[in-house]
Formats: structure tokens, sequence, C-alpha cells
């Protein structure tokens, strides 16, 4: 049986995952998770991606000159507007 945990979350809005979580789901340092929300319960898995894609995709942009706050800000507009569509129907 698996146990719960506690952590404590920073003033900057980090989050310790426990050692037992990490080696389970194979998390390094750098290492990638997505955090979904269902509800009012996110639900943290480690993402996916092959890691030579992520570096195609991280040179690619460099060589944009767009910067990771630009990238950080599509992402977020777009996120908001995928959830929407996804969740109209629920209320």
């Amino acid at each position: 049986m698996r146990m719960g945990y506690v952590s404590k979350l920073t003033s900057a809005g980090q989050l310790t995952i426990p050692k037992e979580i990490r080696r389970r789901l194979g998390l390094q340092s750098s290492s990638l998770v997505v955090l979904d929300e269902i509800g009012d319960v996110v639900l943290l898995r480690r993402f996916e991606a092959e890691q030579e894609v992520l570096q195609l995709l991280r040179n690619r942009l460099k060589k944009t000159g767009v910067t990771r706050t630009r990238v950080n800000e599509i992402v977020e507009r777009e996120r908001a507007k995928l959830w929407k569509e996804k969740t109209n129907h629920i209320r």
C-alpha cells in the first residue's frame, strides 16, 4: 500500500517531491513534470517527451530570439483557452 505525503509550499511556490515518489516516477534533477488540475485535486506525472525533441525545440526557439517569458505567456494563454473549451460543458 502506498502512503500519502505532506510537503510544504515555499514562498517561491516550490514544492519538494518526496524521494520515494521521485524514485518510482524516475524523476531526477531538472526532470519535467506535468501538473493536471482535476477539480480540487492536482495530479503530478512525469513529462513523457523525448529529450531529443525537447533539445530540438530549445535550439529552434533560441534561433528565433523568443524569450522564455514570451513562450510561457503563449503557453499559459493557449492552456487557458484549451481548459475553457474542455470544461465549458461542466459549468
